[in-house]
Formats: C-alpha cells, sequence, structure tokens
C-alpha cells in the first residue's frame, strides 16, 4: 500500500475515534413513579451516557427504565443541591438493632446534585429527575453545560436549614407552637396544586420519603412561621400555605427542629422540601428551599397532607 494511502486511512481511523466519544457515568439513581397507578417516587441506580457522536443522551437502570433524548430536543436542565441521610433508608436496619448507632449514622448528612431534565417527546414535554453521587457532581455539571450551554441552571439557594437550639434543646421561645396536637390524614384521591394569590406569598413544602415505603408513616413534620404552624406533612405527603408578605422565621419540626429567616413576598411561589433523617425515638427534620422544578416534581410523586389542628 502507497504511503499516502496509508495516511489517508489512518486519518480516517483517528477522525472515527475523535467523533465518537461517549462519557459515561455510573451510580446514577432515577426518581420515578413506582407505577402508572402508584403517585410514590422509587430511586433505581443506573448509568447516565453522553453520546456526542450521535448526540444523544441515554440512560438506563438496573430494572430497566431508561430514556434515549436527542440533544436538540432538550429544553431545560436544572441542578440542584439534595442533602439527605447517609445510606438513606439502609440505617433504619442500623436503628432497628441499636438506636443510638441509627441516629449517629442519620447524623452524617450527605450532599448529593439533583438533575432535573426536560426534554421534547413527540407532541408534549417529559421531565426525568436524576440523582447524582457527590463525587462525579462537578464532572456531570461541566459535560451537561458542555452539551446544554444556556439551558443549563444551577439552583443553589442559600436558604438551608440550621439547628433551632438553645442549651442542646429546642429553643421554645422560637416555637410558642411547639406542643400543638394536629390531625392528619393522607389524601390519596385529591391533589391540588399551588396557587399564585396577588396578595398572599404560596408556600409549597414537601416531605419525600426515606423510601416509598413509609409513604405516611411516622411522625408528623411542621412547619411554623414565625411562631405558627402552617403545614404539617408526614414521609411522602406535601403541603400547600398562603401567608401575608413580611420577614418569616421558617422552622421544620419534629423530634428536632431546623430552619431560617426570610423575606416572602406577595404573589410569588417559595418551594421547600423537609428532608427527614432518622432520629432515636422520631424521624429527624431538615429545611431547604430548592427550585420549582425539583419541588414540583417530587410534589407530583407525594400526596396531599389534609390536616387540621386539635388543640
Amino acid at each position: 500500500m502507497k504511503k499516502p494511502a496509508c495516511l489517508a486511512i489512518l486519518l480516517l481511523i483517528c477522525t472515527s475515534f475523535l467523533f465518537s466519544e461517549t462519557t459515561v457515568f455510573e451510580d446514577v439513581k432515577i426518581r420515578r413513579h413506582k407505577s402508572a397507578e402508584k403517585r410514590e417516587l422509587v430511586d433505581k441506580f443506573g448509568v447516565l451516557t453522553f453520546h456526542d457522536d450521535t448526540r444523544e443522551l441515554t440512560y438506563e437502570s438496573e430494572k430497566g427504565d431508561k430514556f434515549a433524548v436527542p440533544y436538540s430536543n432538550v429544553t431545560k436542565v436544572v441542578f440542584d443541591s439534595d442533602i439527605h441521610m447517609n445510606a438513606g433508608a439502609k440505617s433504619i436496619l442500623v436503628s432497628a438493632m441499636s438506636p443510638l448507632a441509627g441516629a449517629m449514622v442519620a447524623r452524617i448528612h450527605v450532599h448529593d446534585r439533583w438533575l432535573y431534565l426536560e426534554y421534547r417527546e413527540g407532541d408534549h414535554s417529559e421531565k426525568e429527575l436524576l440523582v447524582l453521587p457527590g463525587k462525579i457532581c462537578d464532572k456531570v455539571i461541566a459535560k451537561t453545560q458542555d452539551a446544554f450551554g444556556e439551558l443549563v441552571t444551577i439552583a443553589d439557594y442559600p436558604e438551608k436549614g440550621e439547628p433551632i437550639v438553645k442549651d442542646d434543646e429546642i429553643d421554645k421561645s422560637r416555637i410558642p407552637d411547639l406542643k400543638s396536637k394536629h390531625k392528619m390524614i393522607v389524601d390519596r384521591t385529591n391533589h391540588p396544586l399551588p396557587e399564585v394569590k396577588p396578595d398572599k406569598a404560596t408556600i409549597v413544602v414537601v416531605c419525600p420519603p426515606l423510601a416509598a415505603r413509609y409513604t405516611g408513616k411516622g411522625n408528623q413534620f411542621k412547619l411554623h412561621a414565625n411562631g405558627k404552624v402552617v403545614a404539617v406533612n408526614k414521609m411522602g405527603t406535601y403541603s400547600l400555605a398562603y401567608v401575608d408578605p413580611g420577614k418569616y422565621s421558617l422552622i421544620s419540626q419534629s423530634e428536632n427542629a431546623n430552619g431560617f429567616d426570610m423575606q416572602l413576598e406577595a404573589g410569588k411561589t417559595y418551594y421547600f422540601l423537609q428532608t427527614t433523617f432518622q432520629g432515636i425515638v422520631k424521624g429527624q427534620t431538615m429545611l431547604t428551599r430548592n427550585s420549582p422544578e425539583v419541588v414540583m416534581y417530587l410534589l407530583d410523586g407525594a400526596y396531599f397532607s389534609d390536616w387540621k389542628r386539635l388543640n
């Protein structure tokens, strides 16, 4: 074979490798409905792959969940912070053997990332929610920004709960409604969505379960706004509240209390998660403000909390 022909073949091979690059990320969880009939969300591990040669994004879980999206069909990408209990629901097994050991496991907060994806599928829009382990977050963000550019939003809200304590106990002066009692029913029929009211601030708060099987179980998680309970959840439920505009101390309370101060404006909607952690006796809580996309996706997989005060 003549030298020019060899060089041409070599160039063709090199070019083929250059444009057939795929980037693979493992241990990525998809959060999807348990079934077509059941609203609860479940997590399944899988692989997220960027195919730069065919310009396609694919995902496939160990249980057969999959999607394949052309880059050109992606309309929105949102990265949001995800703080959850160490070892997930598995640490409940630890606490069953030793409550103290379980509480120690629960105190370790794991910092991952939500990856919300929205894309065109025929004549409608589809949504996916993935959970990225912390060790690959930066690489996935960089790759996604390279693939989708201005469609990518990094939604890092500053409002993340801090313990509401005084002398190593709950600061009762900040939570006068601490001992209030409430009846709460998990409404599996009605699923109201938040409304925008011109004279009120809208609060949306979702309490994701440690696992789908814990939906509607366990203790109550109350949300206090300036000392008054405005929402009551259990794992796997959500609540809506409409309050006057102003500065608020927002505190999520269960066995512990956790929250922050922030200004709420009329005509605006604010989205929160009451993340749950295994405590010594009851489930513990952490309040975070999150993106509308992530919270509403989780709300779609939660049941409405129908609650009322008893005392």
